[in-house]
């Protein structure tokens, strides 16, 4: 029996820029899936779900059910497709990361289940390989467009650190995060759904955009190129481009310990997702004002939009007492039930326990 701890992911910056083949820095937090599991003997895999409260099964039929446990076949699907074999397992699933909430809790189960995969199989993955299991089942069998980015920061996080990644080349380096400053993430409470038609738009247009150019990343496109595109191509990819250019400053920034700067590009890189790439909420743009105006070094959305999470940049120490006064007015003016979490980098997928 093997038990293996998964993260969530902050995307710190570089929103809807990794299916456009540019620049992100995400990081993994302590907020996470487990997931214990050992061989089937029945030639199925069952897995009980602690936060659904429910055992789903299914055999080497690889069918979607339209429930989490096509995450699973996803994993499945996508090892199958690489002429490998996986393992029927009985398992469970717990954890304390949040469904639906911008924080990649999609990915983290997916990589769970790869991690897992790898060691009861003997796939002899390597971690790179493990996050293109997750891209394939979510592009492929889930019907999802998205790019490489949340399982790539499941699996490659570093404690202390942010993930600088080229999402074209997967070259990446480790960026410390200071350590006097913490992250808020504030859920609105607004459950959203990726493979909703808003998401698969974005990526539509951008990436007709880019054929449009003859480039396929959009780190090859300078703003004057974007005059060839129609008006809606302009608006969206000319969000991208600038947002590739935030994620160079941030990273240069969080380097060189300047955190004000760090903040004021984050606040920045969200009133352009909320005015050019139009997937922020009022709940999401409240958070982002009341935290600048109440001692936050910077804020934005982070994850898909459309509802979920905003994250805000604060002085260690500072971040639960800004969460409770955001959720107090928070409640006040909208009608959802908000959370907050303050997070911090952690180290990506992996085996925590073996036993016989």
């Amino acid at each position: 029996m093997i038990t293996v701890r998964s993260p969530g992911r902050v995307n710190i910056i570089g929103e809807h820029t990794d299916y456009a083949l540019g620049y992100v820095m995400p990081m993994a937090i302590q907020l996470g899936t487990t997931f214990t599991a050992e061989p089937s003997l029945d030639g199925r895999t069952c897995i009980f779900s602690e936060a659904m409260k429910e055992e789903l099964c299914f055999g080497d039929e690889l069918v979607r059910e339209g429930k989490w446990i096509d995450y699973v076949k996803g994993v499945y699907y996508a090892i199958r497709s690489r002429g490998l074999r996986y393992m029927h397992v009985s398992g469970r699933l717990s954890g304390d990361l949040p469904m639906s909430s911008g924080l990649s809790s999609s990915a983290s189960l997916e990589m769970a289940i790869a991690v897992a995969q790898n060691e009861l199989a003997r796939l002899g993955l390597s971690r790179l390989d493990l996050a293109r299991l997750g891209v394939t089942a979510e592009n492929e069998f889930l019907g999802i467009p998205s790019g490489i980015l949340d399982q790539f920061a499941a699996v490659m996080g570093k404690e202390g650190r942010a993930v600088f990644t080229d999402t074209e080349t997967l070259n990446y380096e480790y960026v410390p995060v200071p350590e006097d400053v913490e992250f808020l993430v504030f859920h609105t409470g607004i459950r959203r759904a990726v493979a909703g038609t808003e998401y698969s738009d974005r990526v539509k247009v951008v990436k007709s955009a880019l054929r449009a150019l003859g480039v396929s990343s959009s780190k090859y496109v300078r703003e004057e190129q974007l005059s060839r595109l129609n008006e809606l191509q302009r608006k969206r990819l000319g969000y991208v481009i600038r947002e590739n250019s935030r994620v160079l400053a941030v990273r240069d920034a969080l380097r060189s310990g300047d955190v004000v700067t760090a903040g004021k590009i984050l606040t920045e890189a969200h009133w352009d997702l909320a005015r050019n790439y139009e997937v922020s909420v009022p709940e999401l743009d409240f958070f982002v004002e009341f935290a600048t105006s109440h001692g936050a070094y910077g804020a934005r959305l982070t994850g898909a939009g459309f509802g979920g999470a905003a994250i805000a940049l604060v002085d260690r120490g500072k971040g639960e007492q800004l969460g409770r006064e955001a959720e107090e007015e928070y409640v006040r003016r909208f009608p959802h039930r908000p959370q907050h979490w303050v997070v911090t980098p952690a180290e990506g997928a992996r085996v925590i326990d073996v036993r016989p």
